[in-house]
């Protein structure tokens, strides 16, 4: 009996229970804490009974005993009934002298002074406001979102804001079920090795899985998809599902499954062991990260736009409170590359067209070829690693590698189709601007100030899309390590550049994220690198060195031999030698150009018609 004594303080609202059992908070704090102060739960639960004796409380069904004028509440239970029962005193009169000294004391214990120590937990203010949020901005619609995997894997449910991307989700989820799938396995899973399923195996509808989750929502809680996708929710469920349609006014939920594509996982792996037997130690580095680093974040983002700059120095993170950012209105006067539609060659236009926006203060992007700033104790940098004109050279380049990389699949698309080869249809390049600021600069542009004589930075803009990245090639590193038909026509792409380009030019560091390409699910291709020759393509050209990393990495896939590229586009080199004569070393697969001189020109002339 002392020990059920010892325990009636109830720490929270400092009530008194004489036969409550347990430490902490009685029964009723604990449901209120449950639920915020100015909500309807909490007002209703403030309003229940509750036993004087062992603090439970409930709705309904509590015990009232009448002595007098005074009403005592007890649970009805056999142990606290008795105990009120015809005595007609208040629960707190049977608590003996020694349990009201110890609660004295607890109370006094509380006014001491705090404790030194530092926080006990990482996670900061802006985590939990965010984690509170779903992603998203405070008071937005939240739909929960459900995943299951295998038994060994688990399930779990968390409530995502509506503008959050289906890709983004599903690279959180992806990283929070790699934790525990790396226990048994040595490499983690990536966002391309898992798809979304709907409870039950049932594949969801097509041209769906890039928009955000209020679009995702909206289009299976239609009048014809609901009863298929909405409502069917496993019975494990069905209670959290209820709960969300009292608290939302709606059933915001859906029951997703992820399902794990283990033969791509298994591929992917097995080129790693490959290049691990095959390769030097500076292949290896670059193809691990290939399944290590992944997803990778995109995160220098304005309102509605991505802005980059070119880098020259690498930044280093470290960990500590979630950064708080701020953004500047900013207004860029526009310039637009447009290429020639039968050459391919890049030109730059004016415009008389201004964009308002915000932007950052503070830009970062996980880029390896650009610029990545943390300065947080000054509104801008005190001086720029680089001019204002060597920085507006190469953001051209970027732009111009944009739009001669997106003229090439365009031909490639075309040479395909004539040849009724079936490819992957749905990629695109980035389409992006050039904005010069003007006025006033930004913190984030580094520059002073802005006059006739010293014009402001120019940032490459682009339409923000989802911060998950799918790499296919890396600056050095040409291997496929997937065979779907998407990473299968990348790949392909590439050699028919290489070979269109009459051997001159290599396009590398093809990625790309999720995203509707002309209204379906497809792939945005971004920030391509390209090798030349004569070293003039800007940031991340490595000439000669570049190209032959490419001979020696491309093996020709299933689309490459249907397209006749093995045959039309030889992986060997040119060299002119100074007596002019050309010469063909061989680095790639083995053949003769002599015999296929024929097939290569047929392959120009077809493209060009």
């Amino acid at each position: 009996m002392a020990e059920i004594l010892n325990t009636a303080l109830c720490a929270d609202c400092e009530l008194t229970f004489p036969l409550r059992q347990g430490e902490g908070q009685c029964n009723k704090c604990v449901r209120l804490a449950a639920h915020p102060r100015n909500s309807s739960e909490y007002a209703e639960i403030s309003m229940w009974d509750q036993c004087r004796m062992c603090g439970v409380t409930r709705r309904n069904n509590m015990h009232c005993t009448i002595e007098g004028d005074k009403r005592i509440i007890t649970c009805g239970s056999l142990r606290c009934k008795p105990e009120v029962a015809g005595s007609g005193r208040p629960a707190a009169h049977n608590v003996p002298s020694t349990v009201l000294e110890r609660g004295e004391l607890t109370q006094n214990r509380f006014k001491l002074a705090p404790s030194n120590r530092g926080p006990t937990s990482s996670l900061k203010t802006q985590l939990l406001l965010r984690h509170e949020h779903g992603n998203g901005d405070p008071g937005e619609e939240k739909v929960r979102v459900r995943k299951v995997l295998n038994a060994d894997l688990g399930q779990s449910a968390k409530a995502w804001a509506t503008s959050n991307l289906m890709p983004d989700i599903k690279a959180e989820l992806t990283e929070q079920v790699s934790k525990e799938w790396e226990r048994h396995q040595s490499s983690p899973l990536c966002p391309e090795h898992v798809m979304w399923r709907w409870a039950g195996n049932r594949i969801p509808v097509p041209n769906t899985l890039n928009l955000t989750l209020g679009e995702f929502y909206a289009i299976y809680a239609s009048n014809e998809n609901a009863v298929i996708y909405i409502d069917s929710i496993p019975s494990v469920w069905k209670q959290l599902a209820a709960a969300a349609q009292r608290k939302n006014g709606f059933n915001g939920f859906i029951a997703l499954e992820l399902y794990i594509d283990q033969q791509s996982w298994a591929e992917a792996l097995e080129g790693l062991e490959g290049r691990s037997e095959q390769g030097s130690g500076s292949t290896l580095s670059v193809a691990f990260r290939s399944v290590q680093n992944c997803p990778r974040k995109r995160s220098a983002e304005t309102d509605s736009t991505v802005a980059k700059r070119a880098r020259t120095t690498e930044a280093t993170g470290s960990q500590g409170p979630a950064p708080v950012y701020n953004r500047t209105r900013v207004t860029l006067k526009t310039l637009n590359c447009v290429v020639d539609s039968e050459t391919g060659t890049p030109e730059f236009e004016t415009s008389e067209h201004l964009v308002n926006g915000k932007l950052r203060d503070v830009p970062f992007s996980s880029g390896v070829m650009k610029n990545v700033y943390d300065d947080t104790e000054n509104a801008h940098p005190a001086q720029l690693p680089f001019t204002v004109e060597q920085h507006t050279i190469q953001i051209q380049a970027e732009a111009s590698r944009l739009k001669i990389a997106g003229w090439f699949l365009g031909t490639f698309y075309k040479y395909a189709n004539n040849l009724n080869i079936a490819v992957y249809n749905n990629l695109t390049f980035a389409e992006a601007f050039l904005g010069e600021e003007i006025n006033i600069p930004s913190p984030a542009s580094g520059v002073t100030t802005i006059s006739k004589d010293a014009p402001g930075l120019t940032w490459l803009v682009e339409v923000k899309r989802s911060s998950t990245v799918e790499h296919f090639t890396y600056t050095l590193s040409h291997k496929s390590l997937k065979k779907d038909l998407c990473s299968g026509t990348v790949h392909a792409f590439s050699h028919f550049v290489w070979g269109h380009s009459n051997r001159t030019l290599v396009l590398a560091d093809i990625q790309g994220t999720p995203a509707l390409v002309n209204g379906k699910d497809g792939m945005v291709l971004f920030d391509p690198m390209t090798h030349t020759r004569n070293v003039d393509s800007g940031v991340g050209d490595f000439g000669m060195e570049g190209i032959q990393s490419f001979l020696r990495d491309h093996v020709c896939g299933d689309i490459c031999l249907r397209l006749r590229l093995d045959q039309t586009a030889l992986l060997v080199l040119t060299k002119i030698t100074s007596g002019e004569e050309e010469n063909e070393m061989e680095t790639g697969t083995p053949a003769q150009e002599d015999d296929h001189s024929e097939d290569e020109e047929d392959m120009h002339a077809l493209v060009t018609e």
